[in-house]
Order: structure tokens, then C-alpha cells, then sequence
């Protein structure tokens, strides 16, 4: 089964939180508040449907980097 994935990125406002869904969250003041709250909806969602989700962040150098999963 695909693992649904959350990402979080830089934003003029802050760190935004990508749902699986294709929504956004407001944006976190930090990249560690950002992670945090992606990680909380990715195991919610787990949770709640059973799929496994993830959390992934975009680096600077352009890789994109697993930082939570769930299932």
C-alpha cells in the first residue's frame, strides 16, 4: 500500500504543513513546530484510516528527506 505523505516548506509566512489531501495548514512560526504538526495530522490520519502516511521535508540542496512515518 502507497504510504500517503505530509511535507512541510518554507514560506514567506512561515512553514507551511501540505496535507496528503492537497490542502494546506496555517503556517508554523519554525521548522520544528512545522514538523511537529505534520507529524501529529500524519498519524491521525493513520490512525483513523489505517494507510500509512509519512512526513517528508525538501532540503535546500533539493533532496527530500522521510522525517516521521506511521504503519
Amino acid at each position: 500500500m502507497e504510504r500517503e505523505l505530509f511535507s512541510i516548506e518554507q514560506s514567506a509566512r512561515g512553514w507551511v504543513v501540505h496535507t496528503a489531501s492537497g490542502n494546506n495548514e496555517p503556517p508554523d512560526p519554525t521548522p520544528l513546530l512545522a514538523l511537529e504538526h505534520a507529524e501529529q495530522l500524519a498519524g491521525a490520519r493513520y490512525r483513523r484510516t489505517g494507510r500509512p502516511t509519512g512526513v517528508t521535508v525538501r532540503l535546500r540542496c533539493g533532496d527530500t528527506v522521510l522525517m516521521a512515518c506511521h504503519g
